[in-house]
């Protein structure tokens, strides 16, 4: 059982998968087949049966992922069981009005902190990509950075707002071009964690009722440029989408926005 988890995960490895793809798939994979081991049962029924001890569409659809990546990588033969196309709920992604962010980061004390959360709304950049973000990685006569290996291993440049370079150069003057830009005490990166939970204090210190998380900044940051009018095309670029067809999910936060506005006449 070991050996086939094993194989699995050096197989996603092998193959590029991201490490928190690797992470959630090797987790099913190791929950079925100790599910299967206690189970005398033909494949099919096994497959079903597993699949029905989870309770959300999500979850149900990384474990029949995981099954399938199994029986094709690992086992070299198709997975004996057959399931409709797992439709996920299109649910909008929720953002923050500039006016709520603005209040959130007066909230934040500290400055290389609160430079930290700008960047994310100012950037479109996720928080993966923020504690990586080096020093070289800045060009500041154009106001972008170069996102490197970004998802998809694929590099792309975004911008950051010019009211933040004077605070940037300050944190990086002198500093060795290969450094990280955002360095703890102990001149290590930040943990992603530790950059969640100042932002998770700025939220509720601000008293905002909406559900927000750091990787809203990235929706806001979206839907605030195809408000102002930007192609979407050229914010599928700054994002790093692969499809533009990932980016349109903001065309229908924006209308749903729209819709909640009052004609002046």
């Amino acid at each position: 059982m070991t050996d086939l988890h094993d194989a699995f995960i050096r197989e996603l490895a092998n193959r590029g998968y991201a490490a928190n793809t690797i992470k959630h798939y090797g987790a099913r994979l190791k929950y079925f087949l100790e599910f299967t081991s206690r189970k005398f049962l033909g494949p099919e029924e096994r497959i079903s049966r597993f699949l029905a001890t989870h309770g959300s569409t999500e979850q149900r659809r990384i474990a029949w992922n995981a099954i399938k990546l199994f029986y094709g990588l690992v086992l070299k033969k198709p997975c004996p069981y057959a399931i409709e196309k797992f439709r996920p709920r299109h649910r909008l992604p929720s953002f923050l009005e500039r006016s709520d962010v603005i209040v959130v980061l007066s909230k934040i004390r500290n400055p290389k902190h609160r430079l930290m959360i700008s960047m994310l709304y100012g950037s479109g950049i996720r928080i993966s990509e923020l504690v990586r973000l080096r020093i070289r990685d800045i060009d500041f006569p154009s106001l972008s950075v170069r996102i490197v290996n970004a998802k998809q291993n694929k590099d792309r440049i975004t911008v950051f707002a010019e009211s933040l370079a004077e605070a940037l150069k300050a944190l990086v003057q002198g500093r060795d071009g290969k450094e990280f830009v955002f360095m703890t005490m102990n001149h290590e990166p930040y943990a992603r964690r530790t950059v969640q939970a100042v932002f998770d204090r700025a939220v509720k210190a601000s008293g905002i009722q909406k559900h927000a998380s750091c990787h809203t900044l990235r929706h806001s940051f979206a839907t605030s440029l195809l408000g102002n009018g930007i192609d979407i095309r050229a914010i599928k670029d700054l994002l790093g989408h692969q499809s533009v067809k990932t980016t349109m999910i903001y065309l229908h936060v924006t209308e749903k926005s729209a819709r909640k506005i009052k004609s002046p006449l």
